[in-house]
């Protein structure tokens, strides 16, 4: 494989990277930087339901799934503002048949305290801050967004390039 090997443990973002579910945030909230309007808004949600009308990201689930059985996903490392939240990820997760474990990063917290990287740990997501943050933690990261022109190192375009 191009991006990752058997010695891997890769750790994928939940929010942008599976669902776009991001995507439906910024809808919403636009270019607000208010944290507590923020906090109130995802507190707001009803997350059973949020979840289940979000689009997937193209091939996303069928790559996981794939990267479950070779043991290459060792888990979804995903930020989360309630417990309902993090409760109807993981159930989101387990209908989809992904039984990984589930890591819960609280708001301004970064993703490398509550999973320590090094050399062999891969952290795929569509933010850079925070693929900087896990890099300059010690481990390794791609970044996934679809505008980009084509594929590098740490760039990918699409989930499913991940198998390749």
């Amino acid at each position: 494989m191009k991006y990752l090997s058997e010695k891997n443990v890769l750790l994928a973002d939940f929010d942008g990277v599976l669902l776009d579910s991001q995507e439906k945030y910024n809808e919403i909230m636009g270019i607000e930087t208010d944290f507590d309007l923020w906090m109130e808004y995802l507190n707001s949600i009803d997350w059973y339901n949020f979840l289940r009308s979000c689009n997937e990201i193209e091939g996303a689930t069928e790559t996981f799934l794939e990267l479950q059985q070779l043991k290459i996903l060792k888990g979804f490392i995903t930020r989360i503002h309630s417990f309902d939240e993090g409760k109807e990820k993981c159930a989101f997760l387990r209908e989809i048949g992904i039984y990984v474990p589930v890591y819960y990063a609280l708001p301004m917290q970064p993703k490398s305290s509550v999973y320590l990287p090094d050399e062999n740990t891969i952290l795929i997501d569509d933010d850079i801050k925070n693929t900087i943050e896990w890099e300059n933690s010690g481990g390794r990261s791609l970044l996934y967004n679809p505008h980009i022109k084509r594929d590098t190192q740490k760039i990918i375009t699409k989930i499913p390039n991940l198998l390749e």
